[in-house]
């Protein structure tokens, strides 16, 4: 979920261009594993219509500026900036390392059982596979953007198996 902060500067401000603005960036968030941070500065200056988005997840911030003549135009151009940049940066990742989740376990007992919870980040196959190879645990809970499902690794002597889930 990206949380966004709005900032009007030198123009009134307008729950419309909120509201396009924020429904446009929050397509970005496919793009990162954790939380995310937008900062979006709408400025008006002259005839310039200028957007400046300050962008920050997964310990990475991007930066992007664009001006027109049209509000919607210069977050349209914003967004296509952001998503390149985005793009670049995830193929970077995938290509030197993998991405930064630390899991989170939460431990108690009930009636005689350990209970743990955890948080499940949403990953491609890929990604998952990654993560758990490059790990020491034994299975690997996540939820599967491929199949949009929870799924999980786990091992079985040499052998990784996948499993996912069906309803029966």
């Amino acid at each position: 979920m990206i949380e966004f902060n709005f900032t009007f500067k030198g123009m009134d401000s307008s729950p419309s261009i909120a509201q396009y603005a924020e429904k446009k960036f929050s397509r970005l968030e496919r793009y990162f594993y954790g939380p995310v941070h937008a900062h979006v500065i709408l400025r008006r200056e002259k005839f310039r219509e200028i957007v400046e988005v300050i962008l920050n997840g997964d310990g990475e911030t991007i930066v992007v500026k664009e001006e027109t003549d049209d509000i919607y135009s210069s977050i349209d151009f914003a967004y296509e900036s952001l998503e390149k940049q985005v793009k670049k940066l995830k193929e970077k990742r995938q290509e030197h390392r993998p991405p930064r989740v630390l899991p989170q376990v939460v431990t108690e007992r009930r009636e005689g059982v350990i209970v743990q919870t955890t948080k499940v980040n949403p990953l491609t196959t890929q990604d998952a596979i990654r993560l758990f190879l490059n790990g020491k645990d034994k299975f690997f809970l996540f939820y599967n953007t491929d199949y949009e499902k929870i799924c999980c690794f786990y091992r079985e002597g040499e052998d990784i198996i996948l499993l996912i889930p069906e309803m029966a």
